[in-house]
C-alpha cells in the first residue's frame, strides 16, 4: 500500500471519473497554499466546470524532493492502478543544490519512463517546467542571473527529453517570472507560488494537455 505516501483528498472515487497521479515536489504538493489551491485540485476544478469528471489527484510529492529522492519513493511504492493521467514536475531543488545536470538527465528519464508505465496511455502523460525562484523575495542575496541561467539549462533537458519521447511539455516558467513584478503571484512564505499562480498553472496545463 501507498496510503502513507499519497495525498488524495477524495472523497470517494467513481470508476467512471478520470484518475490523475502528480509526482513531484513543493510545486506540486503546494507547499504554504491550501489544499484546493494546489495546480492539480485547482486543474480537476477546472475540468469539473467543463463537465470532465476527476476523481481528486493522487499527489506524490514533498517539498524539499530532488529527483533521486522521488524515484526512491516510487520505488516502495507498489500501484494497485494504472492511471488516466500522470504529471511530472521535478528538477527545482537539483538545481538548487547544485547537483549535476547530467545526473539530472539520467534521473528524468528514468522518471519519465516510470511515469509512463503507470499511465494506461502515454499520450496522457506530461512534463512540466520548473518556475524560477529567482524571482522571488526569497532569491535576495542569491545570484538571480545564475539561477535563470541555470533554470533555463534544467528546463532544456526537460523539453528535450519530452520531445524525444513524444511527450507534451508545459512551459510554466514565463508565468512565475511575472511574479517579479505581481506579488500577487507568491505566497507568504516569499518563496513558493501563491494559489493564484497555480491557478494560471491548472489552466494552461488543463488546456494544452487535457482532451
Amino acid at each position: 500500500t501507498y496510503d502513507n505516501l499519497i495525498d488524495n483528498t477524495s472523497e470517494s472515487v467513481s470508476q467512471n471519473n478520470l484518475s490523475f497521479l502528480a509526482l513531484g515536489d513543493s510545486y506540486t504538493i503546494g507547499e504554504s497554499v491550501l489544499e484546493v489551491e494546489r495546480w492539480p485540485n485547482q486543474m480537476v476544478d477546472i475540468a469539473l466546470n467543463k463537465n470532465i469528471l476527476f476523481d481528486q489527484p493522487d499527489i506524490i510529492a514533498k517539498t524539499g524532493w530532488r529527483t533521486e529522492q522521488l524515484i526512491d519513493t516510487l520505488n516502495r511504492i507498489n500501484f494497485t492502478q494504472k492511471f488516466d493521467y500522470v504529471s511530472l514536475m521535478i528538477g527545482v531543488n537539483n538545481q538548487y543544490s547544485l547537483k549535476p545536470i547530467d545526473t539530472f538527465r539520467l534521473d528524468l528519464i528514468k522518471l519519465l519512463d516510470m511515469s509512463i508505465g503507470y499511465s494506461i496511455k502515454r499520450d496522457n502523460v506530461v512534463l512540466i517546467s520548473i518556475p524560477d525562484w529567482g524571482v522571488t523575495p526569497f532569491a535576495d542575496g542569491y545570484d538571480r542571473i545564475r539561477i535563470e541561467e541555470e533554470i533555463n539549462e534544467f528546463n532544456s533537458v526537460i523539453k528535450d527529453i519530452a520531445n524525444t519521447n513524444n511527450i507534451l511539455y508545459v512551459d510554466v516558467t514565463e508565468i512565475s517570472r511575472r511574479a517579479l513584478t505581481e506579488k500577487d503571484l507568491i505566497a507568504n512564505d516569499s518563496l513558493h507560488p501563491s494559489g493564484k499562480m497555480y491557478r494560471e498553472w491548472a489552466e494552461k496545463i488543463y488546456n494544452l494537455w487535457i482532451k
